[in-house]
C-alpha cells in the first residue's frame, strides 16, 4: 500500500506540471513515460518512437523549415495548416484562378501542383555529440573563439554523416543554451505538391481579429503530397515522379474525444526561451516586442490600404501580410501576458533562491555567485544595440521588398554565401512586388527608423548626408529620386540583369550598403556576453533543482507534447470571449453567428457558396459529434505549443489523428518565455471539420478514400 501511495503521489506531482514540456523524441525518461500512460497513452515506447522499426514518429514531417505536418495515407498525403500552405496557395493563384478565395482541389494526381523550394524532412536519428563539441573548445577561449571552435567541430561532425543515400542532411543543434549538443539526421524530399486548400474564408476564418483568441471556428488546414522517384527515393520535381510511399502513416479517428481525454502533439516547435533571466525577459519586451509591434504596424497600414485596391494586389500581398500581422499581434499579446502574469517578478524570486543556494557552498557553487550582476550589466550595456538591431531588421531587412532583396544579396556575397542563379532569384522575388506599394513602405519605414533609432551612430550616414545636402531634409524627394533611378525599381529591366555585379553602381545598392554599414555600427557597440551568462544561469537552476526534469527549449527538432482535452475553465480576461467561451468545442452555429453579427468585418466575410453550405447544415453523419449532435469545428487541449508547431498532428491515446494544432490562447501569450499551467491552451482544428469540408463541401472523395478512417 505504501508503494502504491508513493507512485500515486509521484504521478500527482508530475500531473501538476504534466502538460508543460516539449520533450525530445527518443529521450523521454521512464518517469515522463509513466505519466503519458497514466493519462491515457496506449502506444508502447517503440510504437511511439523507434529508429529500428516503423513507428508514429515516421509519419511526422517538418514542412519547409517553418511548419509541421503529418503523413496520413500510403500515397504520401500530408495534412498541415492552411496558414502553413498559404504561400504555396498564393503562388498558384491569379485573378482568373483565385485559389486563395475559392480554394483548390486536384481531382486527379496529374492536377496536383508543384511548389518550387518547398520540401519536407523526415527525422532519421539523433546522436549526442556534447563531449565532442565542448571538448574542442580551448581552455580560456573568448566567446568568439568558442563560437569558432563549436562551428568548426559541428561542420566536421556533419561531414562524417553517411550521405550515400539520396536526400540525407544533418544539423547540430545546441540544447540548454549550449550546455548540450545533438546531431540530427534527416531524409529530405523536394517534390511536394499542393493537393487541396479550402476557401480562405474557411482556412483563415477570423483573420487578425481572432488570431490567438478563443473561441475559434477556423478550418485551418491544407493538403499536400510528397513525390519520389520510381524507387521511392527523393528526387527533384519531375513529371515522372510518383507518390511517395511512407514507412508509416497515421490513421484518422472520427470517434472524437471528451473533456479529460488524452491528447498529444508531435511536430517541430521552433523557438522558446523559458529559462531566460528576468533581465532577458525585460530586454525581449522592450527591444524586440515593442519594436516589432510598432514598426510592423506602420507597414501593415500601407499593405491594408493597397490590398483593398484590387484583387491583384490582395493576392500579391496576402502571404506577406499574413506573416507580418501574425507576429505583430503576437508581440502585443506576449508583452500583455508577461505583465499580467508578473513573470519578471516570478523570475526574480527564482534568481534570489539561486543566489541563496549558491551562497551555502561558495567553493562548489562559486561560479554562480556574480551571475546576476553580470547579466544586469550586459543587458544594460547592450540595450541600445539590441533595440537598434531589431529596428534595423524590421526597417531594412524585412521592410521594403526591393531594398530587402538587395540587402540580402549583398550580405550573402559579403559573407561568401551567395548562391543560386541571380535571374531566378529576381523572377521569384518580383512575382509579388508592386513598386508603388513598395515605395510607400520604404519611405514610411525609413522615416520611422530615423525617428526611433536610439543613437545617431546607428543611422545610415551617407543617406542622411544626401538628404540634408541635396533634398533639404525632404525624405520623400530622396525616395522619389531613388525609385526613379534604380533598375531594381523597374521589374522588367532588372529581369534582364544576369548578375548582381552588373548593377553594382545602382543607387539602391548604394542605399543598401549604407544600411549595412549602419548594421556594422550596431554590432560594434554590442558586447554579446548575454548568451554565455544565460547559459550559466540555466546550469545553476538545473543543478539547484536536480530532482526536477527540465526539457530543452524548442529549436526546430522533433518534440512531443502531451496533455488533456480541456476547456477554458478560468475567467477570461479582456479578450471579449462570449459565446462558447468556456466550451471544449465550437459549433457551426457560432461560426454563422460571427459572420452574421459582424457584417462590416472582412475577417468574417464568407463567399456565397460557403455561407449557403454552412447555413444548410447538412453534414455527413460520420463527422457529427455523438455527444453534442453537431459538427465539431475547433477544440482545446492543455498541450504545449509554439511557432513551428503549426500543422502538428494532434493524436489520441491510440496514436490516431484527432486534429491539427494551429494556435494558442491570448491569456497565455507568455508561453514562449513562461508556461502557465492554469492558463495555457492549444487550439486545434477538429479532424472531422477538416474531413467535412473536403467531403461535404468540395466532394473530394478521392482523398477521403486514401485515408484510413477509424
Amino acid at each position: 500500500m505504501r508503494k502504491i501511495a508513493f507512485i500515486l503521489l509521484t504521478l500527482l506531482s508530475l500531473n501538476a506540471r504534466a502538460d508543460e514540456g516539449m520533450w525530445v523524441m527518443g529521450n523521454i525518461s521512464a518517469k515522463v513515460d509513466s505519466v503519458l500512460h497514466s493519462m491515457g497513452l496506449e502506444l508502447t515506447a517503440e510504437e511511439l518512437y523507434s529508429t529500428e522499426q516503423p513507428s508514429l514518429n515516421n509519419a511526422i514531417i517538418q514542412l519547409g523549415g517553418f511548419c509541421s505536418g503529418v503523413v496520413v495515407s500510403p500515397d504520401g498525403l500530408v495534412f498541415t495548416n492552411h496558414h502553413c500552405g498559404f504561400g504555396s496557395i498564393q503562388d498558384h493563384s491569379t485573378t482568373k484562378h483565385d485559389y486563395l478565395k475559392y480554394g483548390f482541389f486536384a481531382k486527379k494526381f496529374e492536377d496536383e501542383l508543384p511548389n518550387e523550394g518547398l520540401y519536407v524532412l523526415f527525422h532519421i536519428k539523433t546522436v549526442d555529440v556534447t563531449d565532442l563539441i565542448l571538448g574542442a573548445v580551448p581552455q580560456g577561449a573568448t566567446e568568439l573563439e568558442k563560437d569558432s571552435a563549436i562551428n568548426a567541430t559541428s561542420f566536421r561532425l556533419m561531414q562524417m554523416v553517411d550521405y550515400s543515400g539520396k536526400g540525407i542532411e544533418s544539423e547540430v543543434n545546441p540544447f540548454y543554451k549550449g550546455s548540450k549538443y545533438m546531431l540530427s539526421v534527416y531524409q529530405r524530399y523536394d517534390d511536394v505538391r499542393l493537393v487541396y486548400a479550402p476557401p480562405q474564408c474557411l482556412g483563415k476564418y477570423g483573420g487578425d481579429t481572432d488570431n490567438w483568441m478563443w473561441p475559434r471556428q477556423t478550418c485551418d488546414f491544407s493538403v499536400f503530397r510528397i513525390y519520389a522517384d520510381k524507387d521511392n527515393n527523393p528526387a527533384e520535381y519531375s513529371k515522372d515522379n510518383v507518390p511517395y510511399h511512407p514507412v508509416k502513416y497515421a490513421h484518422v479517428s472520427t470517434q472524437g474525444y471528451q473533456d479529460g481525454s488524452y491528447a498529444m502533439t508531435l511536430g517541430y516547435p521552433g523557438s522558446t526561451d523559458r529559462y531566460l533571466s528576468s533581465y532577458g525577459i525585460e530586454s525581449t519586451m522592450r527591444t524586440t516586442n515593442d519594436v516589432r509591434y510598432q514598426a510592423r504596424g506602420v507597414k501593415l497600414d500601407i499593405l491594408n490600404e493597397a490590398m483593398r485596391q484590387s484583387d491583384a494586389l490582395r493576392i500579391m500581398y496576402a502571404s506577406k501580410h499574413a506573416s507580418s500581422s501574425n507576429y505583430w499581434k503576437f508581440s502585443l499579446g506576449q508583452n500583455t501576458a508577461l505583465d499580467n502574469l508578473k513573470v519578471i517578478d516570478e523570475k526574480q524570486q527564482l534568481e534570489k533562491e539561486l543566489m541563496e543556494w549558491a551562497a551555502q557552498d561558495t567553493v562548489a557553487r562559486g561560479q554562480y555567485i556574480g551571475i546576476l550582476d553580470s547579466l544586469k550589466t550586459a543587458y544594460q550595456q547592450d540595450y541600445s544595440s539590441l533595440y537598434a538591431y531589431n529596428l534595423w531588421v524590421e526597417s531594412f531587412y524585412g521592410g521594403s521588398d526591393i531594398l530587402g532583396f538587395v540587402v540580402r544579396n549583398m550580405m550573402g556575397a559579403m559573407n561568401g554565401r551567395a548562391s543560386g542563379d541571380f535571374h531566378e532569384k529576381v523572377e521569384k522575388a518580383y512575382r509579388d512586388i508592386d513598386v508603388p506599394t513598395d515605395k510607400k513602405v520604404f519611405l514610411a519605414l525609413l522615416k520611422n527608423y530615423i525617428e526611433h533609432v536610439p543613437g545617431e551612430q546607428f543611422l545610415p550616414q551617407g543617406l542622411m548626408h544626401e538628404v540634408d545636402s541635396i533634398w533639404h531634409g525632404d525624405y520623400s524627394l530622396y525616395v522619389d529620386n531613388l525609385y526613379a533611378n534604380s533598375v531594381f525599381a523597374r521589374p522588367e529591366e532588372i529581369k534582364q540583369v544576369h548578375d548582381f555585379s552588373e548593377a553594382a553602381d545602382d543607387p539602391m545598392v548604394t542605399m543598401a550598403m549604407d544600411a549595412i554599414t549602419a548594421l556594422y555600427a550596431v554590432y560594434g557597440t554590442s558586447r554579446g556576453n548575454e548568451s554565455e551568462y544565460e547559459r550559466l544561469l540555466g546550469d545553476g537552476i538545473r543543478e539547484m533543482n536536480h530532482d526536477k526534469e527540465y526539457y530543452p527549449d524548442a529549436n526546430f527538432t522533433m518534440r512531443l507534447s502531451y496533455g488533456l482535452c480541456k476547456p477554458i475553465d478560468f475567467a477570461p480576461g479582456t479578450t471579449g470571449l462570449k459565446e462558447e467561451a468556456t466550451n471544449l468545442i465550437t459549433s457551426p452555429r457560432s461560426f454563422l453567428n460571427k459572420h452574421e453579427q459582424n457584417p462590416d468585418n472582412l475577417d468574417f466575410e464568407l463567399i456565397p457558396q460557403v455561407y449557403k453550405w454552412m447555413k444548410k447544415g447538412k453534414f455527413s453523419p460520420q463527422y457529427i459529434d455523438k455527444r453534442t449532435g453537431e459538427l465539431p469545428l475547433c477544440f482545446l487541449t492543455t498541450n504545449d505549443i509554439t511557432g513551428g508547431n503549426s500543422g502538428s498532428g494532434m493524436f489520441d491515446g491510440k496514436g490516431r489523428v484527432i486534429g491539427l494544432a494551429f494556435d494558442g490562447n491570448w491569456e497565455a501569450m507568455s508561453g514562449d518565455l513562461k508556461f502557465d499551467n492554469a492558463l495555457q491552451r492549444c487550439i486545434g482544428v477538429d479532424i472531422r471539420w477538416v474531413l467535412s469540408v473536403m467531403d461535404d463541401y468540395s466532394h473530394a472523395k478521392r482523398l477521403i478514400k486514401e485515408l484510413t478512417l477509424e
